[in-house]
């Protein structure tokens, strides 16, 4: 057997090795997918693998440094171009699925997916939260009492005002509010001790030097213009949100500034859906092992390649894509359902003629969500008619006893009545 090792050239134009290069460059490909492939002889796995890797990072779309001033980079695959174009074109403000969301998610879908989110973010950083207990506190408006309770809470009422932050530069100084918002009205020695119980330790100057260092260069990843395109926004979001993740320069509470982080960045590159789509909870799934879909691989597998190639972030890539695409797919599938019952209701009050379009509109979302309220000025506003027809819809719903109207402070908010049960009972 000839042991020498082989030249460059040599490698280059082996067949198996040119099999494995352009399998690289067609999909991501894990340690173990590698393995079940022929290799050139005269070298070791390891060594075919560094060969590919250092061939990638050539040719691949460079990051930035990690801690170690490693260079992170990824190749553009032609799976994960594909999965992030469809990611891309399912999230744009264009998209249907944004103008279904506008149609037909009300208030209490958009907490939903907020609550979800925020309660996922908890969880990825292992941190156990009683979801009813504190839907229960978020819903009333009553601050809950524990900490960790107290950091979602705030979470969630800082998601549902992002879009006035949209307008703010990507910087520190942002990062910073949206800490001090997550952590207001807790004491400090409980977020010690939150961090404590929570395996953050106490850092020296020089260790929150490099953190810091870190964060700038987050920042400034997040902030750069990309002329050629190459790196895509979907993923560049993502890994805005991972890296403030791996790094928690703002200790317990770091993987909610990640998501939160990440809705703005999304906002900022006209990929609202992104904004909205509890992400976290698909990747709280896959750690847990509970996501019952298939993706590219499982924890097990994945670290398993991440320690042969850390700074290779193809695999790390289209787990997120993936993950991401499957929440796409869950909130479609709700917001199917939801326009479904909608025409169903919109269909059954069509033969009473007493009322418009608008009304059987609010009359269709009184029916799905019977918590619903509604605002004279909001339906002026979406149906751009004046406050005189807005209020008339209105109190003609109310008085045929599908509506009621009920004082809040100095105004009025209409809310459903007896007979939408009615209705209901019969779609």
């Amino acid at each position: 057997m000839d042991e020498r090792t082989p030249t460059l050239t040599e490698i280059i134009h082996d067949r198996s090795f040119r099999a494995l290069l352009r399998l690289s460059l067609r999909e991501a490909m894990t340690w173990d997918t590698f393995l079940q492939h022929p290799l050139p002889p005269n070298m070791s796995p390891l060594s075919v693998w560094d060969m590919l890797g250092s061939i990638g990072s050539c040719i691949g779309v460079h990051l930035f440094p990690d801690e170690e001033q490693n260079l992170l980079w990824y190749r553009r695959t032609h799976e994960l171009s594909d999965l992030v174009e469809e990611i891309s074109r399912r999230s744009s403000k264009d998209s249907p699925l944004y103008e279904a969301l506008l149609d037909h998610a009300d208030r209490t879908f958009s907490f939903e997916l907020r609550f979800t989110e925020a309660v996922a973010a908890s969880r990825l950083a292992g941190i156990p939260v009683d979801r009813d207990h504190l839907e229960m506190h978020v819903r009333l408006g009553t601050p809950p009492e524990q900490p960790a309770e107290r950091i979602v809470a705030n979470a969630v009422a800082i998601d549902a005002d992002l879009p006035s932050l949209a307008g703010e530069p990507f910087s520190e100084s942002l990062l910073f509010e949206l800490h001090r918002r997550l952590i207001e009205g807790i004491e400090a020695e409980d977020i010690r001790s939150l961090s404590t119980r929570y395996g953050d330790r106490p850092v020296d100057e020089d260790a929150w030097a490099l953190v810091r260092q870190q964060l700038q260069r987050i920042v400034s990843y997040a902030e750069r213009e990309d002329d050629d395109g190459e790196d895509l926004s979907v993923l560049r979001g993502n890994l805005v949100a991972d890296a403030l993740r791996y790094h928690r320069p703002f200790g317990i509470a770091s993987t909610h500034v990640a998501s939160l982080a990440s809705k703005l960045f999304y906002l900022k590159n006209n990929l609202p859906v992104l904004a909205i789509a509890p992400i976290s909870e698909a990747k709280r799934r896959w750690t847990e092992g509970t996501l019952d879909e298939f993706t590219l691989c499982g924890p097990a597998e994945y670290e398993s390649t991440r320690r042969r190639s850390c700074c290779d972030l193809t695999v790390h890539h289209t787990l997120s894509a993936e993950c991401i695409a499957l929440e796409l797919d869950k909130i479609e599938s709700r917001i199917s359902g939801i326009a479904h019952r909608d025409r169903a209701a919109r269909s059954m009050l069509s033969t009473d003629p007493r009322f418009n379009h608008r009304q059987r509109s609010i009359l269709a979302r009184a029916l799905r969500t019977p918590l619903a309220e509604f605002h004279i000025r909001y339906h002026q506003e979406k149906n751009r008619i004046s406050y005189a027809t807005a209020r008339r819809d209105l109190v003609e719903l109310a008085d045929a006893g599908y509506l009621r109207a009920e004082q809040r402070g100095k105004a009025f908010v209409f809310v459903a009545d007896s007979r939408i049960e009615d209705l209901s009972r019969n779609l």
